[in-house]
């Protein structure tokens, strides 16, 4: 699998590339589908298909986050940083790209045959999912792990009447009179407006954050005080640490600042000290500033489930760097006026900092470098299982040799363990995994036969999405055959759904699935919890997809569908 950000070749099933980052699943959806969705509000808008603008990827990358429905503020102004989809669209024939903050599973696609067959792999450890439910939400992960998408039917609805916003339930009733200038769609529990407040005695605009009851929780100046992080169900507000039900978790001495991956970084000034800490508040490395020394931050190494280690590159004043582990503070190369980047899967490369020749590539397992090496021509890379150590001064014959990742050991020959492919993470969850055959694709469980082998091709639910569904007594997958897709039971191998179209594009974060239907110029919106099905004539106009409801342009209206696919609002736009 080739990189289309940096060419770099990554291992078939590969869920980031091991050289500049980025999420090679969602970049293949980002080729393939017709998505677009916000960064904080994943709603999706369209005008076209397979569309790929890089003026306009550029325009998002200037936007801190975007939202499908309506323009918050005047330019140059700190607002609750939404932008509206349809303009934009407008403005940019059509063209933009997925947001990479979203996991999208791959489009059914009939050409999709010449997938590898998925084989299991050797576990280490127990997968544990602990299934937490609260208020009516339901997620899973432990305290300190990543949880998925929150889901709720009920959560209400933001919308705009006369130039004001407001909240309503699924039956179109206002529940929160609208009368904030700006305002959020609810996330984990918790909304985001703008409003005028008293502040020191005087009325300034201020953003809050309120409750399905309208009641303020919180309050900051600007809105890049109040920040979601969706993964983990947890706030940063005004420089602190809150979680799910808003209680602060980080002590008020410390300003915290989100990084990734579960991660934040944490400051004292009267200290003089700054750090790292989980999701749960709890700090795990300390570092004491020396001299004139004020600046900290950290880049956290992306890992995959087969390693159980993570390690942060931590920047001191952009003038010396070193690697720690992150959860157990513990210091594995020291500090050095040399850069160091992260390359991911715990393999970094330090580099002179003025010349930015690189110095050294290393690779760090159980807490020390397990390989290093500074010869320009050798190039390290994450397989399953191993680190393939490439020597380009060698013929090709015999340049490759790989280090095992369980035994620490260097061979010539691939470890056998890491020539499977690593398993979708559905896959890990369920213990059901694709079987190929002359016929085509199935599902198997051990030796028992889930679906037969009769598919074009088989995907899956996102793991949020599936464990939702189940919770519903809907144990879904999609399947597709014949130029045409299907809803099938994984408990009755019946079909519950069939749909004129080879290509079905589903969201983690929502349980509508939609499609197009280029020879009836329509769109169909297929809810996965009622079964209820709309079809709308295809106009170009943008529409939106988000995790209870669904919106559609028509002329001058925005028209609002629940989980019934029941009109439930209209509003001028």
């Amino acid at each position: 699998m080739i990189c289309p950000k940096c060419g770099k070749e990554n291992i078939d099933g590969s869920t980031f590339c091991i050289k500049c980052g980025i999420n090679l699943k969602e970049e293949q959806a980002n080729n393939n589908n017709f998505n677009n969705t916000s960064i904080n509000e994943p709603g999706v808008q369209s005008n076209d298909m397979n569309y790929q603008n890089p003026q306009m990827q550029q325009a998002m990358n200037n936007i801190q986050s975007i939202n499908n429905q309506q323009v918050m503020a005047q330019p140059n102004q700190q607002n609750i940083n939404y932008i509206n989809n349809a303009e934009i669209l407008n403005q940019s024939n059509g063209n933009i790209q997925n947001n990479s903050n979203l996991n999208y599973n791959n489009v059914l696609n009939t050409n999709n045959k010449q997938k590898k067959n998925s084989l299991i792999f050797i576990v280490i450890g127990l997968l544990v999912i602990a299934i937490i439910m609260f208020g009516g939400y339901k997620y899973f992960g432990n305290k300190n792990s990543k949880i998925n998408v929150i889901f709720d039917d009920d959560a209400l609805i933001r919308v705009k009447k006369d130039d004001l916003y407001g909240y309503i339930d699924s039956e179109g009733n206002f529940v929160i009179d609208p009368v904030y200038k700006d305002a959020t769609r609810f996330q984990g529990g918790f909304a985001i407006i703008k409003t005028t407040a008293k502040v020191n005695g005087r009325d300034q605009e201020v953003y809050q954050l309120i409750d399905k009851k309208g009641n303020a929780k919180a309050q900051a100046k600007y809105s890049t005080d109040i920040e979601y992080i969706s993964e983990y169900n947890i706030w940063v507000i005004n420089d602190q640490l809150y979680n799910s039900t808003l209680k602060k978790i980080s002590s008020d001495k410390v300003k915290v600042k989100y990084e990734k991956y579960g991660y934040l970084s944490w400051e004292d000034v009267e200290k003089k000290s700054a750090g790292i800490m989980n999701t749960s508040g709890k700090v795990t490395y300390t570092y004491k500033y020396q001299n004139d020394e004020d600046y900290f931050a950290l880049k956290p190494s992306n890992i995959d489930l087969t390693l159980t280690e993570r390690y942060c590159v931590i920047n001191i004043n952009n003038e010396k760097y070193g690697i720690v582990n992150c959860n157990t503070g513990k210091l594995i190369y020291d500090y050095t006026k040399n850069f160091i980047s992260s390359e991911d899967y715990n393999i970094f490369e330090i580099s002179n900092h003025s010349t930015w020749e690189t110095i050294n590539e290393i690779y760090i397992q159980n807490n020390k470098i397990a390989y290093q090496t500074n010869d320009k021509n050798i190039d390290l890379k994450y397989l399953l299982g191993c680190i393939q150590i490439e020597d380009k001064n060698k013929n090709y014959s015999n340049r490759y040799s790989y280090l095992d990742i369980k035994t620490g050991k260097i061979s010539s020959t691939r470890p056998s363990s890491s020539n499977q492919i690593l398993l979708d993470e559905w896959e890990i969850l369920t213990g059901i995994t694709k079987k190929s055959c002359s016929n085509g694709y199935g599902l198997v469980k051990g030796d028992k036969e889930i679906l037969p082998c009769e598919w074009d091709n088989i995907n899956y639910f996102g793991t949020s999405l599936y464990q939702y569904l189940t919770s519903k007594n809907k144990n879904y997958v999609m399947a597709n055959k014949d130029d045409k897709s299907y809803i099938v039971n994984l408990k009755n191998g019946k079909i519950v759904a069939e749909f004129d179209t080879s290509y079905i594009y589903d969201r983690e974060d929502s349980t509508f699935i939609y499609y197009k239907n280029s020879s009836k110029s329509e769109i169909a919106f297929y809810n996965l919890i009622t079964g209820k099905e709309l079809k709308v004539e295809y106009t170009n106009d943008s529409f939106g997809v988000n995790s209870n409801y669904i919106t559609i342009l028509d002329n001058n209206k925005r028209n609002y569908y629940n989980i019934n696919l029941k009109l439930i609002y209209s509003e001028e736009v």
